[in-house]
């Protein structure tokens, strides 16, 4: 049965998909996702910068199984640059790319396999695969290119050859989200963001349901040896005993010194800053759970260069080989308790973690737990993780986590968690509810003000700062810093009654609420969608 003619019996009595009580608006969709005409799903991976595309297309695979898909998916990923084959092993347990450039079967569940395609094996084997009903994707940036079309093997053009594809952007992607027919012109999509039942403009400013992450199992690490190291972390940071507080940290990662999500603003600094703020709480919050050791764990690639700087900055004042042109900054890092060294005999300690025997880091931990403990900082430098142990730190995370990509964001919204996102210009950020709200609430303008000032250097800080800095209450020097934005708003996000407080866990509330999901209401439209058509 064409699929025109099969969402119309599906949809035989109902007037309006988006007036149906949610059970039966879940009904529609599994029925739609469960029939023989979705007996396989093509699925489009782009080849992009970042892992938000990437990460937000397998989401949207496991959503779909969790809405009721119990067929299989044709995963036909773009590889071009190299990068996505990796990213997919990542995120997908069991995908281990063999280098070979040919298809390869990954067993998702009982039910379902992704048949993993290279786009330039898919484009020369064109012939060999049917013509399928309804493909997806979770992120692509060209507007013009109609993914729903049949590549030509030979030359550039980029589609997975399906009747009806879906076109979803991460969420605050400002790219369009369409409805796309093979052979059809830009001009013909059918534009989400230009819906009204969807919020029109709104649309683009919507997430993604996340269920919360679950413990990953040694065996999801496969080759990386950091899980034992990542288990003294979240047993020490998680739990009724716990008594350290963890931030995790990504998106810092540096190409020649400086972060490549935005040139202007350095990891040191952020780093810097991040260390600043944490003690500042530790010392002059009221709030009794901020007042504990807290461990810092960089699952951004940064460079030694870097670190480097950032161990200079963190010298003091009566260090002779400080960096006397910031003198202000030195004397702020003396008073405020942050000079570097061994975690022992300081209150700040970077290490380097790259996997293998996590003994000597227990002794670490012990540090921030025993007497005195609640003064100490532990910055561990461990580059990447699996993606579902990702997930589950940075739901473990009792400090403000650091993210800089939108999958990321979209994670932490839907976990009450509150976070410190990179920006790449002024714009502000963090969501303000309702979505199609005129203006930014106090609580965005807050955040957003806070993390503004990464990109300021060391030496703007500097002069920001007196000779004489007072710290409690904060000098106005001091009031303007980033450290101090940023303490603020970790003081305020776990303070009970504060309005930042309330705003987090509202934005939980919302995005949690599947009623609300990018990709729900995406199918529901696309079903009435569908169901208008002659066929």
């Amino acid at each position: 049965m064409p699929l025109i003619a099969t969402i119309k019996t599906l949809l035989t009595t109902v007037a309006d998909v988006f007036t149906q009580e949610y059970a039966a608006q879940q009904t529609l969709i599994r029925n739609f996702l469960t029939h023989a005409d979705n007996a396989r799903i093509r699925v489009f991976v782009a080849d992009s910068s970042g892992m938000g595309h990437q990460a937000t297309t397998v989401l949207i695979m496991n959503r779909l199984i969790a809405l009721g898909f119990n067929q299989n998916f044709d995963v036909v990923y773009d590889n071009t640059t190299g990068a996505t084959a990796g990213k997919l092993k990542r995120l997908i347990p069991g995908f281990n790319p063999n280098g070979t450039g040919n298809p390869q079967d990954v067993v998702i569940n009982a039910n379902t396999t992704a048949s993993m395609i290279p786009l330039a094996y898919f484009k020369t084997k064109i012939a060999d695969y049917p013509l399928v009903n309804f493909g997806i994707t979770g992120g692509f940036d060209t507007n013009t290119t109609n993914l729903a079309n049949t590549p030509g093997a030979t030359d550039t053009s980029i589609g997975v050859k399906v009747n009806f594809f879906l076109k979803l952007q991460p969420f605050q992607w400002n790219k369009q989200n369409a409805i796309q027919r093979p052979g059809q012109i830009a001009s013909a999509f059918i534009r989400l963001e230009q819906i009204a039942a969807l919020g029109t403009a709104s649309f683009i400013k919507r997430g993604f349901y996340v269920p919360p992450p679950v413990a990953p199992s040694q065996a999801s690490f496969g080759d990386d040896t950091k899980y034992a190291a990542y288990q003294l972390i979240i047993g020490a940071c998680t739990g009724g005993g716990a008594n350290v507080n963890l931030m995790p940290v990504y998106g810092i990662g540096d190409d020649g010194g400086a972060v490549e999500a935005n040139p202007t603003i350095r990891p040191e600094n952020v780093l810097f800053y991040l260390i600043a703020a944490i003690r500042y709480a530790q010392r002059f919050s009221e709030v009794a759970r901020l007042q504990r050791g807290a461990i810092i764990v960089v699952i951004a690639t940064v460079t030694d260069t870097p670190y480097a700087t950032l161990n200079t900055l963190l010298k003091g004042i009566a260090d002779g080989a400080r960096n006397t042109a910031i003198d202000n900054l030195n004397q702020f890092v003396t008073d405020v308790g942050i000079v570097a060294g061994t975690i022992t005999a300081n209150n700040v300690e970077i290490i380097n973690y790259s996997g293998g025997d996590a003994t000597w880091l227990a002794a670490k931990i012990a540090a921030l737990q025993g007497g005195g403990g609640g003064n100490k900082i532990l910055v561990i430098k461990m580059a990447g993780l699996p993606m579902g142990a990702f997930d589950y730190m940075y739901a473990s995370s009792s400090l403000p986590c650091l993210l800089e990509g939108k999958g990321t964001a979209n994670l932490v919204l839907n976990l009450n968690k509150p976070y410190f996102n990179l920006l790449k210009d002024a714009n502000v950020v963090y969501p303000t509810l309702p979505l199609a709200a005129a203006e930014n609430s106090a609580a965005a303008v807050q955040c957003n003000s806070a993390v503004l000032d990464f990109k300021d250097s060391a030496a703007a800080t500097n002069t920001k700062l007196t000779a004489t800095v007072v710290l409690d209450p904060a000098s106005a020097g001091l009031q303007t810093t980033a450290m101090y934005k940023l303490a603020i708003v970790t003081k305020d996000a776990y303070t009970d009654g504060n309005a930042l407080k309330t705003y987090f866990a509202g934005l939980q509330t919302f995005f949690q609420n599947q009623q609300e999901d990018k990709l729900f209401l995406s199918l529901l439209y696309f079903l009435s969608y569908v169901n208008s058509l002659e066929g």
